[in-house]
């Protein structure tokens, strides 16, 4: 073989090996680009392993308070809640990244709730023209009383009547005794044809009078996280206003974690509480009182926890136990 052929096959041959050498490389590359894509695919959907937006809960012979006194007392009831943003956990830290829907149950607001959500949120404002509100509640029978703005002066009244339901979220108020500075108005509203909003203004969020009916949004009345509130019946009792849900979606798995008949049970989804976050929780609630029904607290839960312990099962599930 001559020198000049000898040299074109060694330039060919390192050609070859060159090309094939290139191309490993890049198909390498490419792969190793795709696992690194792959890998981080994986940390993100992996970040929230659950891949459920949002979580169910059950709540049992609860005082499930949102804040202060302003909240219901839960017999029993299936509701979900949902994060604001899907792509991130459920923040209990933060009321106003999540909402609530009951799904089927009841809760209960007796009188003192019915104040606390009046007095302390629903007029708690400047310009207010009712104040120092009382509540007290009989079957069939809504009394409230307080002072109202009467041109700068507050006159002492009393409120009687019922509440109707409306479009699943409307509480109408229809007062049929009015009492304004000691004296029945009744009768004189009734002979001169004159509605009651001619005699008392209310206009504040969630809550108007217009005429003679006390108009109550329940989906502006209460203080976040929003509560997406469809109703089935709403009726007065002695124990208080009481409110039914019957909705879809609430055939889950309820098996409690630990045996309790007061309890917040929290299942499926990605949860924080304070830095800790369960992936496809499952947390149970209970007072540390075993003779007490939990009173949970929503804007105060972080004190409660502090107060109390927490306990971790073999299976990853979380029983906390708050202090009331």
């Amino acid at each position: 073989m001559s020198q000049t052929s000898l040299k074109l096959v060694t330039a060919g041959a390192l050609f070859l090996g060159y090309s094939a050498f290139a191309l490993a490389y890049e198909t390498e590359t490419d792969l190793v680009e795709a696992k690194l894509e792959a890998s981080e695919s994986y940390k993100v959907s992996n970040y929230r392993s659950s891949e459920v937006d949002g979580s169910t809960l059950y709540v049992k012979n609860t005082n499930f308070r949102v804040v202060d006194n302003i909240g219901f007392y839960v017999p029993d009831l299936v509701l979900r809640a949902n994060p604001n943003d899907s792509s991130q956990p459920l923040v209990f830290d933060d009321p106003t990244s999540f909402s609530l829907t009951p799904l089927k149950g009841s809760v209960v607001l007796d009188s003192g709730k019915l104040e606390a959500l009046l007095n302390k949120h629903v007029f708690a404002f400047k310009g207010a023209t009712l104040r120092n509100i009382k509540v007290k509640t009989q079957k069939d029978v809504l009394t409230l009383s307080g002072q109202m703005d009467r041109k700068g002066v507050w006159v002492p009244f009393v409120l009687m009547g019922n509440i109707k339901l409306q479009d699943g979220h409307i509480l109408n108020y229809t007062p049929w005794k009015v009492v304004t500075d000691g004296a029945d108005a009744t009768p004189v509203l009734k002979a001169a044809n004159v509605h009651i909003d001619e005699l008392l203004t209310v206009k504040a969020p969630g809550a108007n009078l217009i005429g003679s009916t006390v108009v109550l949004d329940t989906l502006k009345l209460f203080p976040p996280p929003v509560l997406n509130l469809n109703i089935a019946t709403a009726s007065v009792e002695d124990r208080g206003l009481v409110l039914t849900f019957d909705n879809a979606g609430a055939e889950t798995d309820s098996a409690t974690l630990a045996d309790s008949n007061s309890y917040i049970l929290v299942k499926g989804g990605d949860v924080k509480f304070m830095k800790a976050m369960p992936t496809d929780a499952a947390v149970q609630v209970m007072s540390t009182s075993e003779s007490e029904e939990l009173d949970f607290c929503l804007y105060d839960y972080r004190d409660q926890l502090v107060a109390g312990h927490l306990k971790l099962k073999e299976d990853g599930a979380i029983l906390a136990y708050l202090k009331n």
